[in-house]
């Protein structure tokens, strides 16, 4: 099974290769997904995990779904499980496969490969920060299906006696990223509290509908426009992951995080169907 979690599309695109090519079904990790075992099929041998890196490190919405998330499995079959991690940046990912093998060890799982694939940049929201340029970008998307497949190999002639192997480019300073950035990173850039929107918003929903934790609310405004109509507009919860789909997939590029993201970019996978 192909668990995976997405903002701007590059992990689901990784997941739904990965899945074509080793025949396993996909599942993105909504949070209903922790509601109910998951059931694996008892020819099932691998849990692969794709997500995100953020800031040197695993997402926390998925560190709380590993550890929450329960198998619907025999404990003869769950004992030849070995769950694997793939992870997509735009650069490197310091540690992150060392945060995510301490979360499955918790479980009592058994960890096996840790893979990056390297796709276009998406963050935004820092000033120094922004998608890559569209040459870069290209560059990114041409070469990751060579690196996907490799991948793929690498999991499908993985045993159970076979040493786990950590394939990913760490980049330098990876213990000072992981360690020191990532904490300051979690605890203080990822309110969805500067979300807001501008006058050019035209009610389309797509905000609100492409949020995988289902955080945005489309809700009317207080005052009709000028031909009497009264308009929805996206409402931020709190249950932000932090994926910035919600920027990314405006048409009109009226979703802002503070002053942060005027004149930024946008990115979402031109592999995957967004709505």
């Amino acid at each position: 099974m192909i668990l995976w979690f997405s903002g701007t599309g590059n992990s689901r695109f990784v997941a739904e290769s990965l899945s074509s090519q080793l025949g396993q079904k996909p599942l993105e990790l909504r949070p209903s997904v922790t509601s109910a075992p998951v059931a694996l099929d008892n020819d099932d041998r691998t849990v692969i995990w794709v997500c995100p890196v953020y800031s040197w490190g695993i997402p926390p919405y998925i560190r709380t779904v590993i550890r929450n998330i329960q198998f619907k499995v025999t404990e003869k079959h769950a004992d030849a499980v070995v769950h694997h991690l793939v992870l997509t940046c735009g650069d490197d990912c310091g540690l992150a496969p060392e945060m995510w093998r301490k979360e499955i060890s918790s479980r009592g799982w058994k960890d096996g490969n840790a893979y990056s694939v390297t796709m276009p940049n998406n963050y935004v929201c820092m000033s120094g920060f922004d998608v890559d340029p569209k040459d870069v970008e290209q560059q990114k998307l041409n070469s990751a299906p060579a690196r996907i497949a490799e991948i793929a190999a690498g999991i499908k002639s993985a045993t159970d006696d076979r040493k786990c192997h950590t394939d990913v480019i760490r980049g330098r300073f990876a213990w000072i990223k992981t360690k020191i950035i990532y904490p300051w990173f979690i605890r203080n850039a990822m309110s969805p509290k500067p979300f807001h929107y501008t006058s050019d918003c035209i009610s389309c929903g797509r905000c609100s509908a492409v949020c995988p934790m289902r955080n945005i609310e489309m809700s009317p405004d207080a005052m009709a426009d000028r031909s009497g109509r009264t308009r929805k507009h996206p409402l931020w919860g709190d249950n932000c992951a932090g994926c910035l789909a919600c920027y990314h997939i405006c048409p009109r590029h009226a979703v802002m995080y503070g002053k942060a993201t005027r004149n930024k970019g946008q990115y979402f996978n031109p592999n995957v169907r967004t709505l």
